[in-house]
């Protein structure tokens, strides 16, 4: 018999690393942000020069107090250096940024001749005019006579056509006039231009696949009626090029916006999708494991290797360990490497709202997720408490960063992605593989994305429905402040609930979420076709 104490599914997750990682994105963010570029270097002197003074009344406590001494100096002298690296990690790029030509140049609104490479997917402006934000990584500068090399990262906005079309890691040349970027950007100028992009190289082998890819999927879902051919591209691949505004908003509004960008939950359903294929086979476990991977690469190479997708992957990859390992004691460690190591090679990540909703999410899975299902497993069939705690632990987790960037508390989120669980699986599979097809046979395409189609439709009509309901959104205090006082206010009514009753009230609260979710079925099936 084991011993619940022993139990590895019920043991705590382990947070040793959890400190050090959000020191790192901690030093991060703020020397992106808020350091002058100046003082980068003092700050990151400083902390170098403390972690080691730190050495010698941390060993002295540790020999008054023991052994037991020697784990929080560890954590407190890991903390420091790692937030020293994150210091100079975005530090330094952000005052190259700051003190080079090119940000000198746009101070003064000067014109100049730019050559470097597409480093994203261009986007057209929803606020109309025709204006394309095309992010490039600029590799010569000419302007008044002068001609410099450099690797500095720039916003192009453009107004002419042909700039749409780009793909990254094409280099191109241009003109334009020059301008200082807002305070919050990461990027050293932003560039005006008026003129067709000039050709000077191709894009990629990979970046051409890929983008090949993506048109035939939007080509595939042309034929899909209404919105779904916008959702269909942006579910599979977080390609939102035609997503229609309406159905934004929707998403947004009850909050399912997540699902039109890729995330961890995309490379979870490839990896689990390419797991199923050869679970049966008789291969050899690593050819099964390199299958695997195979095709979880394939995905990031189809959805953009950009660092948000890498990142995705990454998380992909620690939500399946979470969920199916029944170690989570492995997880919260994976997790807090993988955001070290991504926000120390990628600093501008610290400051990215997808990274940091995708980490808090993965986060409240792994630490929120085992109880809730275990409390509400008690009541509620094993089936339906499984989902309900998953969709209510990623609301928690992510709603103070959604409110601290100026948006609401959505009160349909957890029935409505309940809802919505169900469709996105077959949606993104059936997605991925309209894709491959239209590479061999366009009318099966066609005919696989017509059947992602119906998933899709379901997903528009449950955020149509639930972004409706009166209260689906109530207004809450933005900013820091308004985080903070949501992490308080769940807090303080969470330790209510566990301290009155709280299985009671547990079950109380998901007996309402579900009849919530039985009133938005119900009024979906009765607008299904209205969508």
């Amino acid at each position: 018999m084991t011993v619940s104490g022993h139990d590895p599914q019920h043991q705590p997750p382990d947070l040793r690393l959890v400190a050090p990682a959000l020191a790192a994105w901690a030093g991060a963010a703020g020397a992106g942000l808020a350091v002058p570029p100046v003082a980068v270097l003092w700050i990151a002197g400083v902390l170098l020069c403390v972690t080691p003074l730190c050495v010698i009344p941390l060993c002295a406590v540790a020999l008054l107090r023991g052994r037991t001494a020697r784990r929080p100096a560890g954590t407190v002298l890991a903390c420091l250096a790692c937030l020293a690296a994150g210091v100079l990690a975005a530090g330094l790029p952000a005052r190259a940024r700051t003190l080079g030509p090119l940000a000198a140049l746009g101070t003064a609104r000067a014109s100049a001749g730019i050559e470097g490479t597409v480093t994203g997917d261009p986007r057209v402006s929803h606020g109309g005019g025709g204006l394309v934000i095309v992010p490039m990584r600029v590799e010569r500068l000419t302007a008044d006579g002068h001609d410099i090399r450099l690797r500095q990262p720039v916003l192009v906005l453009a107004t002419a056509s042909g700039w749409e079309d780009l793909l990254p890691s094409q280099h191109v040349s241009t003109s334009g006039r020059l301008a200082p970027p807002r305070a919050a950007d990461t990027v050293a100028a932003v560039v005006f231009v008026r003129a067709a992009p000039a050709s000077v190289g191709p894009p990629s082998l990979v970046q051409r696949v890929a983008g090949h890819l993506r048109a035939a999927l939007r080509d595939a879902a042309s034929g899909l009626a209404g919105p779904r051919r916008g959702l269909l591209p942006g579910l599979v691949l977080g390609d939102t090029s035609n997503l229609d505004d309406e159905v934004r908003e929707d998403f947004r509004t009850a909050g399912m916006s997540h699902l039109v960008a890729v995330s961890g939950a995309n490379c979870m359903i490839i990896i689990a999708a390419a797991t199923v294929v050869v679970r049966r086979s008789r291969l050899a476990p690593w050819v099964r494991a390199g299958w695997v991977a195979m095709a979880l690469v394939g995905f990031v190479i189809l959805a953009r290797p950009s660092p948000s997708v890498l990142r995705a992957g990454v998380m992909g990859l620690i939500g399946i360990v979470a969920a199916g390992s029944g170690r989570p004691r492995l997880a919260m460690p994976a997790l807090a490497a993988t955001v070290l190591v991504l926000v120390l090679s990628s600093p501008d990540l610290a400051r990215s709202v997808g990274f940091t909703l995708s980490v808090a999410a993965t986060a409240g899975l792994v630490i929120l997720v085992p109880g809730w299902r275990d409390a509400l497993a008690g009541r509620l069939p094993r089936w339906l408490a499984e989902p309900l705690a998953v969709a209510a632990a990623a609301h928690v987790a992510c709603s103070p960063i959604i409110v601290a960037i100026g948006g609401g508390v959505s009160l349909v989120a957890v029935p409505a992605n309940m809802l919505a669980e169900a469709a996105v699986a077959p949606a993104t599979i059936l997605g991925v593989l309209a894709t491959v097809a239209a590479v061999v046979y366009d009318p099966l395409a066609r005919l696989l994305a017509a059947l992602a189609g119906v998933p899709c439709g379901w997903l528009i009509t449950v955020a149509d429905v639930a972004a409706r309901v009166p209260g689906a959104e109530i207004g809450w205090p933005a900013g820091p402040a308004g985080a903070v006082a949501l992490v308080a206010t769940t807090a303080v009514l969470f330790a209510t609930v566990r301290r009155h009753r709280g299985r009671r009230v547990l079950i109380a609260l998901s007996v309402i979420t579900l009849g919530i979710q039985v009133i938005l079925m119900s009024r979906a099936a009765g607008i299904w076709s209205t969508r």
